[in-house]
């Protein structure tokens, strides 16, 4: 135009270089609808028992087997569990041949996925102390991993992965009637390559041992008694009857001394099970 102007196309009000643009850009948004179209292609023609490789819409990549479709959802077997995921989070589906080898991630996968069943035990280390003795209500526990948690032969959890929870219920030892009692529930673990800190629902509970039978052999009536006095000895009224059955001096010394205590020093191994399944990310390099 004059003044080397751009021309001005009057019914949208753009001039040619903007024009140029649109023409440039319309072959991609084409080929994102095309791809989307496809995609869900893919999804609604899965079928059970094929093999897949999805990548949800938060980037999270899911390996397995399709165990049941629905109108709303995939249901894929995935080692040990079967993880139920909405079709609207589905981004990408492919299905995959596991004669072949296996195919690099899609670019768009930023973690796999992984399910630890509910029930599984994890052995742990304490970080410090724990004891019924002075633990209270809401104490927080720490422990490490000393063992690696694997799925379908991949290493989920590393050893070393940090543990946190609190006391959720204690009972100190009495004299005579009661045993001592703690419980830990653990709610967060860390892996020690990553700085997610994953949800968890792992619970250790102990109850100290029983003594009737170092009571009855201080008492003086034998161990073999002892079970049959135990039961009498459930307060004050029944330890008076046991000391009236035959008790000794000894019946004194059991009467003031506590009984054992849930004890751990830092360092003690423990075994804590999973209260539910623990859905784990590991980042794909």
């Amino acid at each position: 135009g004059p003044g080397g102007r751009a021309a001005t196309l009057p019914m949208f009000g753009l001039e040619r270089p903007a024009m140029t643009y649109i023409s440039r850009i319309l072959p991609v948004v084409a080929l994102l609808a095309a791809t989307a179209c496809s995609g869900q292609k893919d999804i609604e023609a899965v079928a059970v028992g094929q093999d897949i490789a999805l990548v949800k819409t938060d980037g999270g990549l899911v390996e397995g087997t399709v165990a049941r479709v629905d109108d709303t959802e995939l249901q894929v077997a995935s080692g040990p569990t079967n993880r139920s995921i909405p079709k609207e989070q589905i981004a990408e589906l492919k299905v995959v041949d596991r004669a072949m080898p296996a195919p690099p991630p899609p670019p768009a996968a930023k973690f796999r996925e992984y399910t630890v069943p509910v029930g599984t035990p994890l052995a742990v280390r304490l970080t410090a102390a724990l004891t019924s003795r002075t633990a209270r209500v809401e104490d927080r526990v720490e422990a490490t991993l000393i063992e690696p948690v694997s799925i379908g032969g991949a290493e989920v959890l590393p050893a070393g992965s940090r543990l946190t929870g609190t006391v959720t219920a204690v009972d100190d030892s009495g004299k005579v009637k009661g045993r001592a009692h703690i419980t830990v529930h653990f709610t967060r673990v860390t892996a020690v390559d990553r700085d997610v800190r994953d949800d968890l629902d792992a619970t250790y509970a102990e109850t100290a041992a029983a003594t009737k039978s170092e009571d009855a052999t201080k008492i003086g009536i034998g161990a073999g008694a002892g079970a049959v006095i135990g039961g009498l000895l459930g307060g004050k009224g029944g330890a008076a009857k046991g000391a009236a059955i035959g008790g000794g001096a000894g019946t004194a010394v059991v009467l003031g001394t506590k009984g054992k205590d849930v004890d751990h020093a830092a360092g003690a191994r423990l075994t804590v099970r999973l209260g539910r399944d623990l859905d784990v990310r590991v980042p794909i390099d």
